[in-house]
This record gives structure tokens, C-alpha cells and sequence, in this order.
């Protein structure tokens, strides 16, 4: 007797069943690149200084930013070219907005080159998550002690007001105006000596702000990778 064995087709995935498998795939998280734990640890050390002097003398001194930035690109140049390109372009993703703001709105220096700092260290694709952080956190600060200090009740005016700085700010920026800082952080003595400044009235410091989001982007880079 002879048996005949049919052979079956091997299975094919459907369009649909690929596209579906795809989409999950891509649902997860990417893989981060490699940035060595060190390097987050000595930003957020970084940052705990700079918060002490902000909270305590209304500055982020030059002492502080300074070698930082210098550290940021000489670990870079150590890298080759390539590496360089990537700090120049974290310190442009990191700290542009506020050297913008510094400029049109008379904001603090000293943040700027905080965050011009630790962009050289990050790199392009990790100091846009840290900007992203930090305008989250600097957002939530804000409000919160906005409301502490007065009640929810002045939110709205406060955010009407930050608005109204941003046309008047851009609007003299095209004239060729700029509203500029009051006084030059890098000019006051930095020595043990300084004398804290005066509080302008509705001063906020972002220092704490930038230190909570370079703890929050560190999370977000080890779990997720670069922005999709």
C-alpha cells in the first residue's frame, strides 16, 4: 500500500499581521546610547551646587560653569571630531533657549551657561531631552511657588504677564532693542567674600528647576533613548 504525503505550504504573515507586529515592536523602548553613569552624577552635582549659591546669592558663578564647559569639550576632543560636533550641537540644543532669554528678557547668565555646560557633556540627542526636562520642571516650579507665594488665584495673571514680556521682548528685538540683564553675573566677585544680591521682587530661581530635570532626563534617556 503506498501513502501519499501531502506537504503543507509553510505559513505566510499577512501585510496586517506584519504591520501589527511592527507597531508593537516600535512600542517599546528603544535602546539608549551609552553615556556613562559618571557623567549624569557629575551634572547633578553640578546642579545641587549651583542651586545652593542660586538659593543663597541669586547666582550661578563662573567658577562653577566655566570649568565645567571647558571639562565638557576637552572629553569631547578626547573623542575625536565627531565628538566634538556632538558637544557643540548639545550646547545649542541644551542652552540656546535661555541665551535667547538672557538676551531679550534679561535673564539669568548664569543658568545659560549652566545649561550650555551640560549640553557639552550630553550630546545633541540627550540635551533635547534634558531642554524638554527642564522646561517641565522650570514650568511646575513656577506655578508652584507662584501659588504658594500668592494663591492660585494669580496663575493666570502670572502666565498673562509671561506672555506680555515675550511680545514686548520681540517686538523692541525686531527694532533692535533688547531689554538685556541688569547686571553682569560674570563682573561681581565670585570669591567667598560675594555679597548676595538683592531679590528682585517676583524672583524665581530656576537652578533648582534645571537640577530636577537633568534627574528626570537621565531617568527618561536609560529607560526610552532618544526622542522619535
Amino acid at each position: 500500500m503506498i501513502f501519499y504525503v501531502r506537504h503543507l505550504p509553510a505559513p505566510t504573515h499577512s501585510p496586517q499581521h506584519l504591520m501589527t507586529h511592527t507597531i508593537l515592536a516600535s512600542a517599546g523602548p528603544a535602546p539608549a546610547e551609552v553615556i556613562p553613569a559618571w557623567i549624569w552624577l557629575l551634572l547633578i552635582a553640578a546642579g545641587v551646587v549651583a542651586s545652593i549659591t542660586d538659593l543663597r546669592n541669586t547666582r550661578i558663578p563662573n567658577w562653577l560653569t566655566l570649568p565645567l564647559l571647558a571639562g565638557g569639550l576637552l572629553y569631547a576632543s578626547a573623542h575625536g571630531l565627531p565628538a566634538v560636533g556632538q558637544a557643540l550641537a548639545g550646547m545649542v540644543a541644551a542652552g540656546l533657549f535661555l541665551v535667547i532669554a538672557y538676551i531679550l528678557f534679561g535673564g539669568g547668565a548664569g543658568d545659560a551657561k549652566l545649561m550650555l555646560a551640560f549640553g557639552s557633556w550630553l550630546g545633541f540627542d540627550a540635551s533635547m531631552i534634558l531642554m524638554l526636562g527642564v522646561a517641565i520642571t522650570g514650568f511646575v516650579q513656577s506655578i508652584t511657588i507662584i501659588t504658594y507665594r500668592h494663591g492660585l488665584r494669580d496663575v493666570p495673571i502670572a502666565v498673562f504677564h509671561s506672555f506680555s514680556m515675550v511680545h514686548f521682548a520681540a517686538k523692541h528685538a525686531v527694532r533692535g532693542k533688547f531689554i538685556g540683564p541688569v547686571e553682569d553675573e560674570g563682573i561681581v566677585p565670585n570669591g567667598p567674600n560675594t555679597v548676595s544680591r538683592p531679590r528682585p521682587q517676583g524672583w524665581i530661581p530656576f537652578a533648582p528647576a534645571i537640577l530636577a530635570g537633568t534627574i528626570l532626563s537621565w531617568w527618561y534617556w536609560e529607560h526610552y533613548g532618544a526622542l522619535k
